[in-house]
């Protein structure tokens, strides 16, 4: 039996409530992974991977927690535009 993650333990409504909390957040709140996972729709292990290649979105450590300022993701994402199909492959 694998072990569920805190994503997959939340509602569709508790995943909703978080996405309206992050889009009304002031852009230099910060938010944990998960929260970005339910915002962007990417997995943990996409931001872990992103994290250990250093090609991700900018971030912070509080303990064993990261976090991610809301600015941060948006530029991050709003740069990844891509000519054709095969130059997203990795992304």
């Amino acid at each position: 039996m694998s072990r569920l993650t805190k994503l997959d333990r939340m509602s569709t409504e508790e995943k909703a409530a978080e996405a309206i909390k992050f889009w009304a957040a002031p852009n230099n709140a910060t938010f944990t992974q998960e929260v970005l996972a339910i915002v962007y729709k990417k997995s943990l292990p996409w931001f872990q991977l992103k994290r250990c290649t250093g090609d991700g979105i900018p971030f912070s450590k509080n303990g064993r927690t990261i976090l991610y300022t809301k600015q941060d993701a948006i530029n991050y994402f709003s740069k990844q535009t891509f000519q054709s199909t095969s130059s997203a492959a990795y992304v």
